[in-house]
């Protein structure tokens, strides 16, 4: 059986390659593909804030491999910052950057590659650390990621601090003066009474004047008279005679110690209104212990976030080549060419900014090689 087998298999092969060449022979001759097509340029789109390119970039530039390829794979992943849509992977701003094809709302530099924002990255930091003197971990972050919430700017040259907007122009497009809240407080006084022509004086009847004190009017004391109790029958004929044609009848308390009798004399013009009585009411502070006065005053800023930030930030560019934030990073020399400290310092930058992912080694590398030698012209330049 099996060597039948064999026979007809040994005898059937020859048929089918003599059939397999005729149909290779009857097949038309493929023609040769023509050449690709050249890819379109990487684009901006403003309205989704990203380049065309940064899923393929995102692949082959950052770290680590397999979240990058995950991102890359994804149409929009939630945990990719905006700076990797922007193939910018340390979020340098817009100053017109070879590789530079738009930016986004916030200033933040949208390039081609990442190859183009990484020597975009060298060249800044070589311009901070030579030109303006940032030698220092906590300087460098100081200028490259800036506190949003600052009360007062930088010093000018004429010495004097200029005052920054305490508000984003986004929050009051027409200044801090010009808000509703503003214009309230402008109108309104503490606890809400509107601002009239002229201050309301303080009435000597009012709580507040007799909180305070007025040390122009004093008014002689008015004596303390006692309730009198009634008279057991035991003590009959020891009191003195009642007054029957009523004489000597005490005149009854007016005044400050007796804040109602105001409002019984409707001759008097000095007695006010009941409007402005209201008004001044709105005025007095809260008698209660425990109330808090209203106030509407705009709060400060508190700026304490972003110092921490900063803080934290210079820490761990300083910790990649084992140094302190104030110590000075040794980026580059006196010619401008770069050090070996470079390298680990754009890597943390990169993973400070980017978040999640960060920029890989050999695209570090290549931005420093790439980094072009200063010219005479540049080293008699001044800051």
């Amino acid at each position: 059986m099996l060597l039948n087998a064999l026979v007809l298999l040994t005898s059937l092969v020859p048929r089918a390659e003599a059939g397999a060449e005729t149909i290779l022979h009857a097949l038309p001759v493929p023609v040769v593909a023509a050449a690709p097509a050249e890819t379109a340029p990487p684009r901006f789109d403003p309205a989704t804030r990203s380049v065309s390119n940064w899923h393929a970039q995102t692949a082959a530039h950052l770290l680590p491999r397999a979240l990058a390829v995950t991102a890359s794979l994804a149409e929009d992943p939630p945990y990719v910052a905006r700076c990797v849509r922007l193939n910018n992977g340390w979020c340098i701003k817009s100053a017109r950057w070879p590789g530079e094809i738009g930016a986004d709302a916030e200033g933040h530099t949208a390039f081609a590659t990442l190859d183009d924002g990484a020597d975009a990255a060298a060249s800044l930091l070589r311009r901070y650390y030579r030109d303006y003197g940032r030698h220092t971990a906590l300087a460098i972050v100081r200028r490259w990621a800036p506190a949003e919430c600052r009360s007062v700017a930088a010093p000018a040259r004429s010495g004097r601090p200029v005052a920054a907007p305490a508000v984003s122009a986004a929050l009051a497009p027409r200044g801090l003066g010009r808000t509703l809240r503003a214009r309230f407080l402008a109108t309104h006084r503490p606890g809400g009474a509107p601002r009239g022509r002229s201050a309301l004086r303080v009435q000597p009847w009012s709580p507040l004047a007799r909180m305070a004190g007025h040390a122009g009017r004093r008014r002689a004391p008015v004596p303390h008279v006692a309730t009198l109790q009634p008279i057991p029958d035991i003590a009959t004929g020891l009191t003195a005679p009642a007054d029957p044609a009523g004489q000597t009848a005490r005149r009854p308390a007016r005044g400050v110690a007796d804040p109602a009798a105001l409002l019984d004399r409707t001759t008097d013009r000095r007695v006010p209104s009941p409007e402005r009585m209201v008004a001044e009411s709105a005025l007095l502070p809260a008698i209660a212990t425990g109330l808090p006065v209203l106030d509407l005053r705009l709060p400060a800023p508190l700026c304490t976030g972003d110092e921490v930030r900063i803080q934290a930030y210079a820490a761990r560019i300083s910790g990649s080549v084992g140094l302190k934030p104030g110590d000075d990073l040794d980026l580059f020399g006196p010619d401008g060419a770069p050090r070996a400290n470079l390298a680990p310092v754009m890597l943390a930058m990169s993973a400070v900014e980017l978040g999640t992912l960060r920029a890989g080694p050999d695209l570090v590398a290549g931005a420093i090689a790439r980094l072009r030698p200063v010219t005479p012209a540049a080293n008699n330049a001044t800051p």
